[in-house]
């Protein structure tokens, strides 16, 4: 098993022109090959965490890609190399909703490089046993 954690900033986008930064955890383990972990650090006793596919985030570095839930885009801002993240969802209080998230390009392509060296393209392996008997004993 291996495991990747990084801390970036994100811009939170509100209100069009305004963006609040948001510490983020980018997170990946091995045992769970396809999917990134982004853990939004919203305040000191609340997080939030988006689990998205790690090709997925990866295609996102150079062309718009997704559709439905999250949609990744390249973005440059004040000439700096961007990727805006496009979460949509239901909330709490169970009204549907977008969110949009932007971080430094440079910053997510060095993560999710060390992430393919980790498991390279093609070698992902899951264990699908494991992953049954989780998702039917929980509850």
């Amino acid at each position: 098993m291996s495991s990747l954690c990084e801390t970036v900033f994100m811009n939170l986008e509100a209100d069009g022109a305004q963006c609040f930064p948001v510490v983020t955890q980018l997170l990946y383990d091995s045992d769970d090959p396809f999917a990134i972990r982004l853990l939004f650090e919203l305040q000191e006793d609340v997080a939030v965490t988006w689990t998205i596919e790690r090709d997925l985030l990866a295609r996102g570095l150079g062309r718009a890609v997704g559709d439905g839930d999250i949609r990744v885009a390249p973005h440059v801002v004040a000439g700096r190399r961007e990727v805006r993240l496009e979460l949509a969802g239901c909330g709490l209080d169970g009204e549907w909703g977008r969110v949009a998230f932007s971080t430094w390009e440079p910053a997510l392509r060095d993560f999710l490089d060390r992430t393919y060296e980790a498991v390279p393209p093609g070698k992902e392996e899951v264990d699908l046993d494991a992953f049954l008997t989780e998702v039917l004993t929980a509850g």
